[in-house]
């Protein structure tokens, strides 16, 4: 321990400027970061040596970059003032060599210093290059305003602390090259590993490309019934969803007109009868008449065609059922009253134990299918499980769906049918194409949006 009252050569001054700098030197040397470091070198730098404003540069690299100001937590690095210190670096002559700034060491930007000294009534610089292992990383900027001159001892002092700053600088750059840097390398190659795996997968791992698309349960061979002859519908006696036998009454025409037409018929050919009757009877007598008859048989056997075609369309008033089956068709009421052109579709008569499904598939997704692998359907009533049905049918050409939307429809049937499938339900049909790259599987839409967007 020094004792100044017997050391009068060690004057009080000396004293607790040694011990500023070893206290600077410690917490230098106990800097975790890079971060921590500059903010003691910017800041508690005063301590040792006075000035107003101190800046760390970055020398590491080809371009000069600002790490901090003392007294500032953020810095715009795109400030005037910024931009003029960083002019005043690059042109010193000389970086490596501790040195007071004087307008000779920074040829061609006299007038940037020139207008630094006025806005700070009179400025002194001293240069602090900090170096590790011979070489400058870091340079220190202090400023002085006012008028305060930096002395030549004041440069003596601060050389003694920058050496002290690139012992701890040196000792955290040590640190990523020992530690971090393996691990980066480490992450490096594990990313690059990463996207080299991720890049073959969607080059040459094949899926097999998948459309889903949207499906209803419809009957297979339906029987339509259509409406025999023109007129209007008198009545429905059934029901939607029925079960009808063969020559069940399903519907009924109005018969007011077709009775009509066979009371006339009849008594046209009643009059014909008698006409013919009384030109026979004339014809012994009268050779004239005998020429009536033949018009007379011609016009006869004319009204009897009509007669029995009156006759037939009264038969067809009942429309009956031809085989049996169940019923599917509109309200009934809705029938009533209504005028029917012939072969009308009236109503249909399916088997409910025989079902298909129909698929209607978007446009952009018509591709070309793998018919050997089988569809896989899930029904919107029962989305906990699925069901197969092999492809079976596609259309050639699009047609609206009830959405209004242009679809193709296709047709697929059950690989095992469900006796109990109700008929009308609806879900979505997975349905599967060739191998693709698994980039082109995840991209084939977003790559249609983009080309439809840009026009190539």
């Amino acid at each position: 321990m020094i004792d100044l009252e017997t050391s009068p050569g060690v004057s009080v001054e000396a004293f607790e400027s040694l011990v500023t700098l070893q206290k600077l030197t410690l917490e230098a040397g106990l800097s975790e970061n890079l971060k921590q470091l500059t903010f003691r070198i910017l800041n508690r730098s005063v301590a040792y040596c006075r000035y107003d404003r101190a800046a760390l540069w970055d020398l590491r690299g080809k371009s000069v970059k600002l790490l901090g100001v003392s007294g500032a937590g953020e810095i715009n690095r795109q400030s005037p003032l910024v931009c003029e210190w960083r002019n005043l670096v690059r042109a010193m002559t000389s970086r490596d060599a501790p040195a007071i700034i004087e307008p000779a060491l920074l040829p061609g930007r006299e007038d940037t210093w020139n207008e630094l000294t006025r806005r700070t009534r009179g400025l002194s610089v001293i240069w602090l290059p900090i170096a590790v292992d011979g070489r400058t990383v870091a340079g220190l900027w202090l400023e002085r305003w006012s008028g305060g001159r930096f002395t030549p001892g004041d440069l003596a002092r601060v050389e003694i602390l920058a050496l002290a700053y690139g012992v701890a600088w040196r000792s955290l750059a040590r640190k990523p090259n020992l530690v971090l840097g393996k691990l980066r390398s480490r992450r490096w190659l594990t990313v690059a590993a990463a996207a080299i795996l991720l890049v073959g997968a969607l080059c040459f791992v094949k899926l097999p490309l998948r459309i889903v698309a949207h499906c209803e349960i419809v009957p297979k061979n339906p029987v339509a019934i259509t409406a025999p002859l023109n007129g209007v519908i008198d009545e429905i006696p059934v029901l939607p969803g029925r079960s009808v036998e063969v020559g069940d009454l399903l519907a009924v025409y109005d018969k007011r007109v077709a009775s009509e037409e066979i009371k006339v018929a009849e008594q046209q050919v009643q009059i014909i009868e008698s006409d013919l009757q009384r030109a026979r009877v004339q014809a012994f007598d009268d050779l004239s008449a005998r020429s009536e008859i033949a018009l007379l048989e011609n016009r006869l056997e004319q009204e009897k065609v009509r007669l029995r075609i009156a006759r037939h369309r009264v038969d067809q008033l009942e429309v009956r059922a031809p085989v049996r089956g169940t019923l599917m068709f509109d309200d009934p009421h809705e029938w009533r009253g209504r005028p029917v052109q012939v072969g009308q579709r009236l109503m249909m008569i399916v088997d409910p134990k025989q079902t298909k499904l129909r698929i209607w598939l978007p446009e952009h997704d018509n591709i070309k299918f793998d018919h050997d692998k089988p569809l896989t359907v899930i029904l919107d009533s029962d989305p906990r499980s699925s069901r197969s049905a092999t492809l079976r049918f596609l259309a050639n050409h699009s047609q609206l769906n009830s959405d209004g939307i242009p679809c193709f429809r296709a047709e697929a049937d059950w690989i095992e049918p469900e006796p109990n499938m109700k008929m009308g339900l609806q879900g979505t049909a997975v349905l599967y194409g060739d191998p693709v790259p698994l980039g082109y599987w995840l991209l084939r839409r977003p790559l249609a949006a983009v080309r439809d967007f840009s026009g190539t």
